[in-house]
């Protein structure tokens, strides 16, 4: 698996557990700004900003990671994947390493 794979393979998942949890997937500015880079354009048309950077937005993509891994803990990959960015010194290296903390609320403010 790539780096880049495993970006995706993260991102998605986030994606799938925001939308299953709380019914506003993440916009394509979200899943770049995890990615590292511009590499998500679904062309939507934007009728209000994204929810999600107000406020602590590494500790929601942490609690989102929580959700996507529980949503994936029959994936290998998905674990590979993690392993694989962990160490990394990007935003989503942080939000993988902030996933772990035992004091994230289980729910989202």
């Amino acid at each position: 698996m790539t780096l880049d794979e495993a970006r995706r393979a993260i991102v998605d998942g986030m994606n799938y557990a925001a939308y299953k949890e709380t019914d506003s997937s993440l916009y394509d500015s979200d899943k770049n700004r995890l990615f590292g880079s511009e590499h998500y354009k679904s062309g939507r048309f934007i009728v209000k900003p994204s929810p999600w950077p107000e406020g602590d937005f590494e500790g929601k993509m942490a609690v989102l990671l929580n959700w996507a891994s529980t949503l994936n803990r029959s994936d290998p990959d998905f674990a590979e994947a993690k392993c694989l960015l962990e160490a990394e010194d990007s935003l989503i290296g942080r939000v993988i390493r902030r996933s772990k903390l035992s004091d994230l609320p289980s729910r989202l403010p």
